[in-house]
């Protein structure tokens, strides 16, 4: 994957800085006006979730953030070809520290993929209108979002939801400690499942629910409302970026739309990576939410829509070691495998190995494989399987166009495709639309530049990802792909 980057000779003024949280590592990069690395002055910080046979994910917050100090350390240490204007910052969305009331975490940060508030989850969806709340707030009633994990808390370690000062965000808890001010982005407080897609503001019945005050959470700040660096504890120990804005904190899922390019309403962003997720940017107001989506509001003119599926490059995983395909694909001739035209024959695969997200969020749903023969080969299990990808995403993309009409482009990236990039096939077949796979590396941190260039350099347009490949879609494949999701959906029902 081409890093994406120019030298410092090259390199024209305003700069920014990309940070990114992610559950691998703490990473950052200073970037040009043209949305492009600065020759090599990047870093990462790898880390690991600590987890548990209850459901426990979680991390340490101060780590995290000294973590940013050496990057920062690192990336700031050189000689830079201009000033840095702007900082942006992205976490993996949904997390969550406790604070007390003199401003230190009580908790760790507890992650997205903690599962440990799956009972508060069934609760609140008995005691909550949960069409009606998927409608204010744009997101599902999950184990994933943060109303829940406030329940659970609250039931379960009553000491330290007593001792709470404030809850925030993992970028909340960051920009608190770094800057002395705690800054949560609109995009991030989305993510909580708590505030009403169209004004910002939590919803009084979530938070009476939950038995939590609006005072005890971050008020939603929009990209606009940066912090400035100067005379803050982070401008004494990096002088580098007095000038610069601080941006309040991003999800990855904006950010990675960001990164690749999909920047308007016209385009959609795919990401094929363990998970996978089509994402949108919207200016218009989406009058009513379809049920299998989520929409986070990002400011007072943008939302981002889209969906997700737990299981995208975990398909391809569990076929290398599961069905006897080489370990290294590669070794595969998927040019062949998945640009054949498509068979009757070719089994009909329900690839739910860690539950169904988008559409329709059943967690307890499984795999299940029809149409399988004797005859049947490893390699038409293969293809079958990333066929039931490609109608994952299919379903997805029928309730995107619902919410947001055709798009004019579709952008996607991601480990996945990199591995086989001739899945692309299925793909463009599957959704009737031609595909541009981009060439970014780091592309979420690149997404968080990106924003941040927004407030360093309004107006000014961002270098376009290169495109690796264009796959266009075989017309006469659609109606496959219709008949097969029907089928898909009725054995989707079972699983």
């Amino acid at each position: 994957m081409p890093r994406f980057n120019i030298s410092a000779d090259d390199a024209h003024g305003p700069l920014v800085v990309g940070i990114d949280i992610g559950s691998g590592g703490t990473r950052a990069a200073v970037y040009d006006v043209s949305g492009r690395e600065v020759d090599k002055l990047a870093h990462k910080e790898s880390h690991e979730f600590t987890v548990g046979d209850d459901g426990a994910s979680t991390i340490d917050a101060d780590q995290v953030v000294e973590e940013i100090r050496t990057a920062l350390g690192v990336v700031l240490g050189g000689e830079l070809p201009g000033t840095v204007r702007g900082i942006g910052f992205d976490t993996f969305a949904s997390s969550l520290v406790a604070v007390d009331a003199d401003g230190r975490a009580i908790t760790p940060c507890i992650t997205y993929a903690d599962t440990r508030c799956h009972a508060q989850v069934t609760d609140l969806a008995a005691r909550l209108d949960i069409d009606e709340l998927h409608e204010r707030t744009g997101a599902r009633l999950h184990s994933s979002y943060t109303a829940p994990r406030l329940a659970w808390l609250r039931e379960e370690h009553p000491e330290v939801f007593t001792r709470t000062e404030r809850f925030m965000a993992l970028g909340e808890y960051v920009a608190f400690r770094l800057l002395g001010t705690a800054a949560l982005g609109t995009a991030s407080a989305a993510w909580s499942g708590m505030i009403d897609r169209r004004t910002g503001q939590y919803v009084p019945e979530v938070l009476e629910a939950i038995g939590v005050q609006a005072s005890a959470l971050g008020e939603a700040l929009d990209p606009d409302d940066a912090l400035p660096v100067a005379d803050t504890p982070l401008a004494e120990e990096f002088p580098q970026i007095t000038e610069a804005v601080w941006l309040p904190v991003i999800g990855d899922g904006l950010a990675a739309n960001l990164g690749i390019g999909a920047l308007g309403a016209g385009t959609w962003g795919i990401s094929t990576a363990t998970s996978g997720a089509i994402r949108q940017l919207l200016d218009t107001e989406i009058s009513s939410l379809p049920s299998g989506l989520w929409a986070y509001r990002v400011d007072q003119r943008r939302t981002l829509v889209g969906s997700a599926m737990s299981d995208c490059g975990r398909v391809l995983d569990w076929a290398r070691f599961q069905l006897g395909i080489p370990e290294d694909i590669s070794e595969t001739d998927t040019e062949t495998l998945f640009s054949a035209p498509p068979s009757n024959g070719t089994p009909l695969v329900i690839p739910f190995f860690s539950g169904e997200r988008g559409t329709k969020w059943r967690g307890s749903s499984r795999a299940l494989f029809a149409n399988v023969g004797a005859s049947t080969t490893a390699e038409d299990m293969l293809r079958g399987a990333m066929e039931g990808v490609a109608l994952s995403f299919l379903r997805i993309a029928d309730q995107m166009r619902e919410a947001g009409g055709e798009p004019e482009r579709i952008v996607l990236s991601g480990g996945m495709t990199e591995a086989i990039p001739a899945w692309l096939h299925l793909l463009a077949d599957a959704l009737g639309a031609p595909i541009d796979h981009v060439a970014v590396s780091r592309s979420t941190m690149r997404g968080s530049a990106v924003m941040a260039l927004e407030q360093a350099s309004p107006g000014t347009a961002v270098a376009e990802a290169p495109v690796l490949r264009r796959v266009e879609p075989v017309a006469e494949n659609a109606a496959y792909y219709r008949e097969r999701l029907e089928r898909f959906e009725k054995l989707a029902d079972l699983a």
